[in-house]
């Protein structure tokens, strides 16, 4: 299954929001690697990204679970391993809950 498929089939989201959304991911992926800082405001400017991105799809901003679920669906999926590999440690270089994202974080290094 494609994250497209993905994303209709578990988040309910209709083809165009899941293409735009993929695309968004895309273009996030892309900022990160083109103004990688590291710093605090950074990564937190980088996680507020991740959940403006997210939440025209219904994930209100803050609402970590829902994000968590999004995020562990997308990594077992496999398209954007990439972003996840931006999006955790930012969530946590920036004081985010270290038991949020945790499971994934596990698979991610594991998958190393």
């Amino acid at each position: 299954m494609n994250a497209i498929d993905m994303l209709k089939k578990d988040y309910h989201l209709d083809d165009n929001q899941s293409n735009t959304l993929q695309t968004e991911f895309k273009d996030l992926e892309a900022s990160y690697d083109d103004n990688f800082e590291d710093s605090p405001s950074f990564f937190k400017d980088f996680y507020e990204k991740f959940e403006e991105t997210i939440a025209p799809y219904g994930f209100e901003k803050g609402d970590t679970k829902r994000a968590e679920a999004l995020v562990n669906s997308l990594f077992l999926q496999g398209d954007f391993k990439i972003l996840l590999s931006y999006v955790i440690p930012a969530f946590y270089q920036s004081g985010g809950d270290s038991n949020i994202f945790s499971e994934t974080y596990s698979e991610m290094m594991n998958s190393y």
